[in-house]
């Protein structure tokens, strides 16, 4: 027995929230990569020797864009997990709810079930009206 699928607005959005999780993960994943790259080029160096002086700046420069990558990485991986287990919490409860439909479903049918049989008629004779009469 199955029951009908109900909230498609939420399912879409599940769906579509676990999507966006994997577009962040690949975005956070080029962006670490792009921080690395360009942390050890001079263009960064340059860059950041504007805001600080030479020697920060010059320090920064290798490191930096490592620990940058690291951080960008991290940060992407943490909105990644927050959008997948929102996406997932959706349909979690939309399974528990078309659970709990199906099982409410099943109940009433097997009391219903035990009312028809409860309720089965007798003849005057003693036995049930489908048993042949017998003397």
């Amino acid at each position: 027995m199955t029951v009908p699928k109900r909230f498609g607005v939420l399912r879409f959005f599940g769906t579509l929230l676990k999507v966006i999780a994997w577009i962040v993960l690949v975005v956070s994943i080029l962006g670490a990569i792009t921080a690395v790259v360009m942390g050890g080029s001079n263009a960064m160096t340059s860059a950041l020797s504007g805001l600080m002086p030479a020697e920060s700046a010059a320090l920064f420069g290798a490191g930096g864009g490592v620990l940058a990558g690291l951080f960008f990485l991290f940060v992407g991986f943490m909105y990644f997990l927050a959008l997948y287990v929102t996406g997932e919490m959706i349909h979690l409860q939309l399974a528990v709810e078309e659970n709990t439909r199906l099982t409410a479903a099943l109940l009433l049918r097997m009391h219903q079930d035990g009312q028809a049989e409860s309720a089965a008629p007798y003849s005057t004779a003693g036995g049930f009206i489908s048993e042949p009469y017998e003397n």
